[in-house]
């Protein structure tokens, strides 16, 4: 280390540590009962994970809700609606009925619109304070089972089973890493859920998950859509893409296209949650040439219509695939019907920036 790199790798290290105290605090004071967490009147299923960034938790949410669906249940989803314009103490995104999301993606947030999006048959709700969705997904829904979305950092709400998903990438608390919560965290996790054929628990969660049941699951790319038509993935191998991204994990989107065989030219990654402007998306197409344009789902929706119909965009399509669905949904359910207890919690390390 050169004596002009020590000071920033100094301040991150006390950055992180700082981090690292405030939000295990937090969650001692919820430990403890010095904050209360709201117990709803239905179930509540939580989705979240550790790192400050995409893990797969929104295809993740749809596959789940669409399973509790297939057993019988009538779910909700609940979401926070990140970077929407909303601010009601809850929104329907979609109310289980209308083909169609009920608002656009800049009110409802990204996430929440996709949801909705692919969920037609489930209400989608979002609100900044999860209760209030979650109380009208019960009230003015019927819904019996809430699945939260990101939600295993949102206290104030207690959960009947927290879901964690783990890439295998988690490192070190922010800044140092791309940690959100260290790992101790994971000692209020119910379930843990590896993403991708490869992943494997990090050495140093380990310890907390000794006697949680741990499950994996994988993206599959399914289909490419446009205005035009759907198409299968394959069809594109061996010719020249150009892909466009506003996603946590751009490089999970390339590799997905470099598996498919596809001849990626250009990969133009935003930062997650970006709305590509009219002059960026024209820029892109016009250097695209004659090559394919694709985005991935989460970004299709926040394309102008004009781009759209246009017929020079397609989207990629991923569906979840959760190995052993059957032995997950039993687990669930009994934590839904309260046979199975939440994993207590253990002591939070308050030192250790990892």
């Amino acid at each position: 280390m050169t004596s002009a790199s020590f000071p920033t790798g100094f301040l991150s290290a006390v950055a992180a540590a700082g981090y690292h105290a405030v939000q295990a605090s937090r969650a001692k004071a919820y430990q403890w009962g010095m904050l209360k967490g709201r117990q709803a009147p239905i179930p509540v299923i939580s989705v979240g994970n550790l790192l400050m960034g995409g893990s797969g938790k929104t295809p993740f949410v749809i596959r789940l809700a669409e399973l509790l669906s297939g057993r019988g249940r009538k779910p909700a989803v609940v979401s926070r609606g990140y970077r929407g314009t909303n601010r009601s103490a809850y929104l329907a995104v979609g109310d289980g009925k209308s083909a169609e999301p009920l608002v656009p993606p800049s009110v409802s947030g990204d996430e929440p619109f996709l949801i909705a999006r692919s969920l037609p048959n489930v209400p989608v709700l979002v609100g900044v304070k999860r209760i209030h969705p979650v109380l009208a997904a019960g009230r003015e829904f019927g819904c019996d089972v809430v699945v939260l979305d990101d939600g295993f950092q949102h206290l104030p709400l207690r959960r009947n089973a927290d879901i964690v998903l783990l890439t295998g990438r988690e490192d070190r608390m922010f800044p140092l890493g791309g940690l959100r919560e260290p790992f101790s965290a994971l000692a209020r996790a119910d379930v843990a859920v590896l993403v991708g054929p490869a992943a494997e628990v990090p050495p140093e969660a380990a310890p907390y998950l000794r006697e949680v049941p741990v499950f994996r699951c994988r993206h599959v790319p399914v289909a490419l859509q446009n205005s035009d038509a759907t198409r299968q993935p394959g069809e594109l191998a061996g010719r020249d893409v150009v892909l466009v991204s506003g996603i946590a994990s751009p490089d999970r989107f390339r590799r997905t296209a470099e598996d498919l065989g596809w001849q990626v030219r250009r990969h133009v990654a935003f930062p997650d949650h970006h709305v590509p402007t009219d002059r960026e998306l024209e820029r892109i197409l016009a250097d695209a040439g004659k090559a394919e344009v694709i985005v991935t789902e989460k970004d299709w929706v926040k394309l102008p219509e004009r781009f759209r119909l246009s017929g020079r965009i397609s989207s990629l399509r991923i569906a979840m695939v959760i190995d052993r669905e059957d032995e997950l949904l039993r687990v669930l359910d009994e934590f839904v019907r309260g046979v199975r207890a939440k994993h207590p919690v253990t002591d939070i390390n308050m030192h250790s920036t990892k």
